[in-house]
């Protein structure tokens, strides 16, 4: 549980839309499995955020942006998950659901949103 309870909230949010994409993809709608979870990452990065800087960044490219500050300031786990944020954004989102690109890996990408979701919370719980 996060200290934050709008940041908590956030993140229970992030984790349903993860089960909801796992729920898409095991009845065959890839393209709207990719895209819940693209919005699961996008939901628990900008929980992490909230939980750590105590800043709300309601749009996805404030969200980017931090994120990507504060994994040059802190790197590690944080460059780890800038860079897998940024692929979920281009497979998930760009890719697979607005430009309709199937790939054969996409079903591995929905299921590791929730690693993505469990090292959010790991790295929102260490501040």
């Amino acid at each position: 549980m996060l200290n934050n309870p709008d940041a908590e909230a956030m993140m229970q949010g992030a984790r349903e839309m993860q089960a909801a994409a796992e729920r898409m993809m095991a009845a065959g709608d890839w393209r709207d499995a990719a895209e819940k979870g693209w919005l699961a990452v996008r939901n628990a990065t900008a929980a992490l955020l909230l939980e750590v800087t105590g800043v709300d960044n309601p749009t996805s490219t404030g969200i980017t942006g931090r994120l990507r500050a504060l994994a040059r300031e802190r790197g590690g786990e944080w460059a780890r998950l800038r860079e897998e944020h940024g692929q979920a954004t281009r497979w998930l989102h760009s890719d697979a659901f607005y430009r309709g690109i199937y790939q054969d890996d996409i079903a591995n990408r929905v299921r590791s949103v929730a690693d993505y979701i469990a090292l959010a919370v790991e790295l929102a719980r260490r501040g």
